[in-house]
């Protein structure tokens, strides 16, 4: 990856951490001040979620809230599965596993939580499942489409999907994999076996 690529952002929702809070500190070394997004609040932290489905995104999320008009980090990861399941979560809790109830557990499987981690003072095994959802994007469809408009730097207005109610142009294939749409879904696919299609008839070498 070049530094021209499209950069992933960290969007951090805690209410016991401030803009100058360890964690924030070394997270903004790693990945930028500007890559790095914090909210204390878990209402705000959504909001600026959904609000950017559009944008690589992992989001490091408390579990629970002290304020009353927070809503609890499962109810953020709820609404947010609502919408996509491509915003990767890291859910952090003071609380042991066994503390959760079944209900909760089920949630937290079903819908596609990328990693559940009890919060310790011990700041790099949090760091390290951060990289692992960072790298874990990059190697997805919509970031190789997101990284090729970036270096390409060309007018997107060409349609490369027409169906019988809409025309998409690469940048709406983008918006509509982040979405996870149907439409996204299905463009991945057929990219998917388009690519290895080409390698396997030789047509097309990795390099």
């Amino acid at each position: 990856m070049t530094s021209e690529l499209i950069s992933t952002k960290i969007v951090v929702v805690h209410d016991d951490m401030d803009e100058d809070y360890p964690l924030i500190v070394m997270l903004k070394d790693k990945y930028s001040d500007e890559n790095v997004i914090f909210f204390k609040h878990s209402q705000e932290g959504l909001n600026y979620v959904l609000e950017n489905l559009g944008k690589k995104m992992v989001v490091l999320l408390d579990k629970n809230f002290k304020d009353k008009d927070d809503i609890s980090g499962l109810k953020v990861f709820e609404k947010i599965r609502e919408k996509t399941a491509l915003v990767y979560i890291v859910l952090i809790s003071a609380n042991s596993i066994t503390d959760f109830s079944e209900e909760e557990l089920k949630i937290l499987i079903n819908k596609d939580l990328f990693k559940l981690e009890k919060f310790t003072t011990d700041y790099k095994s949090i760091i390290e499942l951060i990289d692992e959802a960072v790298n874990s994007i990059d190697m997805r469809v919509d970031a190789a489409i997101e990284d090729w408009l970036m270096i390409n730097k060309l007018e997107d207005t060409k349609p490369i999907l027409i169906t019988e109610t809409a025309q998409y142009t690469l940048k709406d294939i983008l918006k509509e994999i982040r979405l996870d749409s149907n439409v996204g879904k299905d463009f991945v696919r057929k990219v998917n076996a388009l690519t290895i299609e080409l390698i396997m008839r030789n047509k097309e070498k990795i390099s």
